[in-house]
């Protein structure tokens, strides 16, 4: 074996090792697609940037496959397989993109990359507004795992918690529809993440990295997706319409918000950079995710400042010195 291919193999073990353990990781399984993208132009053919990311899919598959054999032989067993990979799945195939188009311009990159996420997460909510036996089962199962974890976190150790249970189950109920109603946006967000942080960590000796990130900019007939999906969402909400159609277009419309926050945030970077600010993109970008996720009142004003300002740069110049 010669040094090249010694290096591609290291670099493989790394990448495959790294990427399986923050899989197995809470807070890693949304970062563990991370290594992949970072280590993929090591190698030196696209098979080769390609394989650690389907060798991670064929171990987390192996995996949940081994840990849930019991469960299989039913059917809402294999449900709650599908739903427990919908979210490693979709980041994998998300990172094979992002990887095979590394010539193409970021916004598509980043396009081509979410598709896979957005279709799935409209099968899913299709798939889960038609109540099937199966189903009913596996929402009886999440509900008593929510119960559970309501318990654990208002520190009662017995079933009984300090809530009527029909407070508990309208809770839960909202918690459900909430999820199918934002569950497209989030893995955009999610995607988007993880290859920024890939990106920037790639980026992290270049100085002109932040420039060319101020300059980012969503196509302009893209526009007439966001305002054509959030009037359609106040006309269904109007018209009282059905949640499945409520949930499909307000995945549309989120969506589209998200890819205006990305433009928001590279007006941002663009002010700071204009001002003489030295600006560390990648902990703006990280420091901004968390707190659209994990601080309330904060993260309304994230999620609602920054797609508006990427929406009003359709009509008001902001980066006049580009």
């Amino acid at each position: 074996m010669n040094q090249k291919n010694r290096e591609a193999v290291k670099y493989l073990l790394i990448a495959v090792g790294v990427s399986f353990v923050l899989s197995r990781l809470m807070v890693g399984n949304f970062l563990f697609t991370i290594p992949l993208m970072v280590l993929a132009p090591k190698f030196s053919d696209r098979k080769g940037e390609l394989l650690p990311v389907i060798l991670v899919g064929a171990l987390i598959l192996l995996t949940e496959l081994i840990r849930s054999r019991n469960a299989l032989s039913s059917e809402e067993g294999r449900i709650l397989l599908v739903i427990g990979l919908f979210i490693p799945s979709v980041l994998l195939v998300a990172s094979a993109v992002w990887i095979a188009s590394a010539d193409q311009r970021t916004v598509y990159r980043y396009l081509a990359s979410c598709l896979f996420g957005v279709v799935a997460s409209f099968a899913v909510v299709i798939w889960f507004s038609k109540p099937t036996e199966p189903l009913m089962r596996v929402n009886s199962v999440m509900y008593e795992t929510f119960r559970l974890i309501l318990g654990q976190a208002s520190g009662t150790t017995d079933s009984v918690l300090p809530m009527a249970e029909d407070a508990i189950k309208g809770v839960y109920h909202m918690s459900v529809l909430m999820i199918g109603a934002v569950l497209a946006p989030l893995c955009m967000a999610l995607v988007g993440f993880a290859s920024f942080l890939a990106m920037s960590y790639q980026a992290r000796f270049d100085g002109g990295f932040s420039v060319r990130v101020s300059k980012w900019k969503v196509p302009d007939h893209l526009i007439w997706i966001f305002l054509g999906s959030w009037t359609v969402v106040l006309l269904l909400i109007l018209a009282k319409a059905g949640y499945l159609a409520r949930a499909l277009s307000l995945q549309v419309a989120l969506g589209s918000a998200v890819l205006y926050a990305v433009q928001g945030m590279a007006i941002v970077t663009h002010f700071m950079l204009r001002k003489g600010i030295a600006v560390n993109t990648g902990r703006l970008v990280t420091t901004t995710f968390l707190l659209a996720f994990l601080i309330p009142g904060v993260n309304l004003l994230v999620v609602f400042v920054l797609p508006l300002l990427g929406v009003t740069e359709t009509w008001i110049v902001y980066r006049r010195n580009e």
